[in-house]
């Protein structure tokens, strides 16, 4: 029985190949691609093809829904406990500005971190690379590549003969 595989790890010891190799698995036509570095490299970004804006958008929903739901509070509690004060209307929208800029601003706020912390699937307790050894130095001084096995384009031994041709080391990452 062969034993399942979340894909290859490809081990660089400079930027500069990592990008390349990269670059040249999206030429390939590798589309589920992940990248590691202790900093952050902005030519990966395009390569990867990851830029997402829907963070963004959970932001204004959460913030579209904190506004509604302060005014919704506020004009039930108006309507249901009718208040004769001084002749005021019982909706004096002016009163309700403090409130709704507080709840939208916190709903906003709510909203884009909620939506972050689950479109990177955190808190993340257990991933097949935490078992990598290569991967313990990602964070230090190592620039890793994997290419997951759910690509269609992956097979397990070219693409790990294509992957040792660029890198310093390829290992296979167990599922």
């Amino acid at each position: 029985m062969t034993e399942r595989c979340y894909g290859l790890l490809a081990d660089f010891a400079h930027p500069e190949p990592l990008i390349e190799t990269a670059r040249a698995a999206r030429e390939a036509g590798y589309t589920r691609m992940e990248a590691y570095s202790p900093f952050m490299l902005p030519e990966l970004e395009p390569v990867l093809g990851q830029r997402s804006n829907r963070a963004y958008w959970a932001g204004i929903l959460g913030a579209l829904t904190g506004g509604a739901l302060a005014v919704g509070m506020q004009l039930y509690a108006n309507l249901s406990y009718p208040l004769d004060i001084g002749g005021r209307p019982l909706v004096a929208l002016q009163g309700f500005a403090v409130i709704t800029f507080l709840l939208t601003i916190t709903g906003g706020a709510l909203g884009a971190l909620f939506g972050l912390l689950f479109l990177c699937r955190l808190p993340l307790l257990h991933h097949p690379l935490f078992e990598m050894e290569a991967f313990k130095r990602a964070s230090d001084d190592r620039f890793l590549l994997c290419i997951r096995a759910d690509d269609p384009r992956f097979s397990e031994t070219d693409t790990a003969l294509w992957l040792a041709e660029r890198a310093v080391s390829v290992s296979k990452v167990p599922a």
